[in-house]
């Protein structure tokens, strides 16, 4: 319940940032791998139609990020 608490909060953030250092602020919040998995699989699970361009990119780097971003190693 708190991960998906924490997912959805995550997900908001995202929806607002509007730029790349914003998003990798977001994501080096994320402190647990079952909720950097949750949100992976969610992000690769959305349709660029579904989003404005701001958002769509801002997932997409998020998902660059969860996959080996080097700010967060």
């Amino acid at each position: 319940m708190i991960t998906e608490k924490h997912i959805a909060t995550t997900i908001e953030a995202l929806k607002q940032a509007t730029d790349k250092q914003q998003v990798t602020q977001i994501i080096s919040g994320i402190t647990h791998d079952e909720m950097a998995a949750q949100l992976q699989t969610w992000l690769e699970q959305q349709s660029p139609l579904e989003w404005d361009s701001t958002q769509w990119s801002s997932f997409r780097y998020a998902l660059i990020c969860l996959r080996g971003c080097p700010e967060l190693q």
